[in-house]
């Protein structure tokens, strides 16, 4: 029998490039920001710039003044660049001339363009977006139809400013099954929905936060049905399922959001949270502690106070700690004489829209009642309802720079960028939104396993599984388990989907996720997937001391949850070193098939307390031996453990390359190691885990 090799590790992907990596802020996707091959340059006094053609083959001095001079590379050289090429040379040219004792400074021959002003015809009057510096957010991104926002309000009209802005998915949560349009007297969806993401330059009112986002119409109710709890709840889960990226919720009750009062909507918010959707609230408008209103108050929710235009916090809106930020939503008070309800642009007279000569609102679009013939205009609206698509808008914003974003990095970015507001005495949370700030802090944060733990970007990264699957077409998805949250990458290292919480997951919810301690992330110890002759599809976990099988559907195989230590095998291996039986937990598992190493060709492997164990398919122990004992992690892994610590994996699995055999990795100590099919290391052998470009 050839003899099997000692597996415990994990074969992760040959090359990991960036590939899901967003356009850097300032070229909307061009090929370059700057002007190929050109450098300007500042000599120090004495320097002959013209000698530099012969110290450096190929640069020219293509103009010079007193105060610089202008570089270029030859351009017979340049042509034959592509533009990714063109910039890389051009950078590397900086580098070199900054390196020279004669120069004072060098730098690129940077492109500016004109800062985006829509040409709207009411654009002018949207005294609200200049504040949160919204013009400046422009000039980087108006947003990505990848974007969803779920507007979760009174339904659309045929506003001609929120034509081909709705996704053709909606949903009706008072009649499930009918066309979600706004039937009552009350357009406040229609207003909500064009401050989130009305169209520009279509010759029509003015501008919306996230113009090129999309937009998901979900009616809760209308000032005919009002809106239930059921109603909300619903349209949440609904807005989960038909890919929202952000939900905006314009509605309040004052209550505090707590368990006990609504455990249903806690739940629906938090399966949001879990699937990566952000999840915004308006304050209220009863002037009273956000923690007293529902769902702002809601954990994991950014609560959104209103400003008036004096950027002071509006008398009506609610306030506190905790609210998540300030955005404009305009002045007066929601009493007579209803300065709040301002007038109307273009708009027939009309008695349910309770117009009133003030322009202390926000400025969007407006749908009179049916009783003045559903008239399409513009008015002035203020309220903590008009602040939050302020927010939903701008977190569109920035999950078109980077998708990879998730709620709690988004809520800390917007709360870290706010514009303090000195006069708010801590009523206004951090301050005022700033959306340039916002698109750019959150296109520069990393969005990987390694910096999604909580102990911050400089603690060890520690990655508690990685499982790689290929399908029949020969498709690869690779599963990255880490700090309770599951990530999922293609071959190229490109993300797959969204990150999400293992307890947004539903067979991890019910399964291991159920064993772990209130308030702590879920933790997964060990999780392999295997196409097995005879069988299919398997998904196998280990967590908490216990076990867990899923076929290809998600569905458990009879006895899931079974304890390690009741499976012959385990007792008499691993959980025999375990302090009791009902704490016996693997470090790593994996499960391969690979008939040419002989038996049957099944081979599971196994770490836990710093030895290794390896079984055939038929649970027949072959080796086992101490990690240490093996040269490879010997000198690969195990030499970075603390001294007299037990050699630990975090994860472990085997991959086989196509045309190349089967791939080893490990992680473990916050570092990389990979071997090929040969056993070799590989050029990732012994990175830092932040270094691998999909883990950061």
């Amino acid at each position: 029998m050839k003899r099997i090799p000692s597996f415990l590790a994990t074969a992760l992907l040959i090359a990991a490039g960036d590939a899901s990596a967003a356009s850097p802020p300032g070229n909307h996707g061009k090929s370059a920001d700057l002007i190929p091959f050109e450098v300007l340059v500042k000599f120090k006094p004495g320097a002959q710039p013209t000698s530099i053609k012969t110290q450096i083959p190929g640069i020219n001095v293509k103009t010079q003044s007193a105060h610089y001079s202008l570089l270029r590379l030859d351009d017979s050289g340049a042509m034959l660049y592509r533009p990714g090429e063109a910039r890389a040379a051009t950078m590397r040219m900086v580098e070199q001339l900054r390196r020279r004792g004669d120069v004072v400074y060098a730098q690129p021959n940077y492109r500016f363009e004109f800062s985006f002003v829509p040409t709207d015809p009411l654009y002018a009057q949207q005294w609200h977006y200049p504040p949160i510096l919204l013009p400046a957010a422009w000039d980087y991104t108006r947003g990505s139809a990848a974007i969803r926002i779920a507007i979760l309000d009174s339904g659309r009209t045929a506003h001609p400013d929120l034509a081909g802005r709705w996704s053709p998915l909606e949903f009706d949560a008072v009649a499930p099954g009918t066309p979600a349009t706004d039937d009552g007297a009350w357009r406040h969806g229609t207003h909500v929905a064009g401050i989130a993401g009305a169209a520009v330059n279509n010759g029509n009112g003015g501008a919306g936060v996230c113009s090129g986002c999309q937009l998901l119409n979900v009616k809760i109710g209308d000032s005919t049905t009002g809106i239930s709890m059921a109603s909300v709840v619903n349209s949440i889960h609904w807005a989960v399922d038909n890919g929202a990226r952000v939900i905006n919720m314009s509605f309040e009750s004052g209550m505090a959001c707590t368990q006990a009062n609504v455990p249903a909507l806690r739940d629906a918010i938090d399966r949001a949270i879990y699937n990566s959707v952000s999840v915004v609230a308006a304050a209220g408008n009863n002037a009273v502690n956000v923690d007293n209103v529902t769902p702002a108050s809601c954990p994991g929710v950014i609560s959104v106070a209103a400003s008036d235009r004096n950027n002071a916090l509006a008398a009506y809106s609610s306030r506190g700690a905790n609210i998540g930020v300030t955005a404009p939503g305009g002045g007066g008070v929601h009493t007579d004489p209803f300065s709040a309800y301002g007038q109307g642009i273009g708009c027939p007279a009309d008695a349910n829209s309770f117009f009133y000569p003030f322009t202390e609102g926000a400025l969007s679009a407006w749908t009179t009642s049916p009783a003045s013939g559903n008239a399409h205009c513009h008015r002035f609206l203020s309220g903590t309802s008009m602040a939050a698509p302020h927010v939903a808008g701008t977190v569109g914003l920035m999950l078109s720079m980077n998708p990879g974003l998730r709620p709690d990095q988004i809520r800390t970015v917007v709360r870290n960028t706010a514009t303090a507001l000195p006069n708010c005495n801590g009523n206004c949370g951090p301050g005022l939104l700033n959306a340039r700030n916002a698109v750019l802090t959150g296109y520069y944060t990393p969005t990987g396993p390694c910096y999604a733990n909580p102990a911050g970007p400089s603690a060890t990264c520690v990655i508690d599984a990685i499982s790689q699957y290929r399908n029949s077409g020969g498709a690869l998805t690779e599963t990255v388990i880490a700090f309770g949250k599951m990530w999922q990458f293609n071959a190229s290292g490109a993300r797959i989907g969204v990150t999400r919480d293992l307890r947004g997951i539903p067979r991890y919810a019910t399964g291991p996720c159920a064993y772990a301690p209130t308030g702590q992330d879920c933790k997964i110890d060990s999780l392999t997937v295997i196409d097995y002759p005879g069988i299919g599809y398997v998904e196998s976990i280990s967590a908490y001391g216990r076990g867990w099988n899923y076929d290809i559907n998600g569905s458990p195989w009879p006895g899931n949850g079974f304890l390690l230590s009741s499976i012959s095998r385990y007792a008499a291996g691993p959980c025999a070193y375990a302090a009791s039986s009902t704490t016996c937990r693997f470090a790593t598992r994996t499960l391969v098939y690979a008939p040419e190493w002989g038996l049957d060709g099944l081979f599971e492997s196994i770490t836990a307390y710093g030895r290794y164990w390896i079984f055939d398919g038929a649970g027949r122990m072959i080796e086992s031996n101490s990690l240490l004992n093996v040269a490879r992690y010997a000198s690969g892994p195990c030499a970075y453990r603390p001294a007299g610590s037990t050699c630990a994996f975090d994860s472990l699995d085997l991959q086989r390359v196509p045309g190349a055999g089967i791939y080893e990795t490990i992680t473990a100590y916050g570092r990389y190691f990979e071997w090929d099919g040969n056993g070799n290391p590989t050029s990732n052998h012994g990175q830092l885990l932040t270094n691998i470009a999909r883990m950061r």
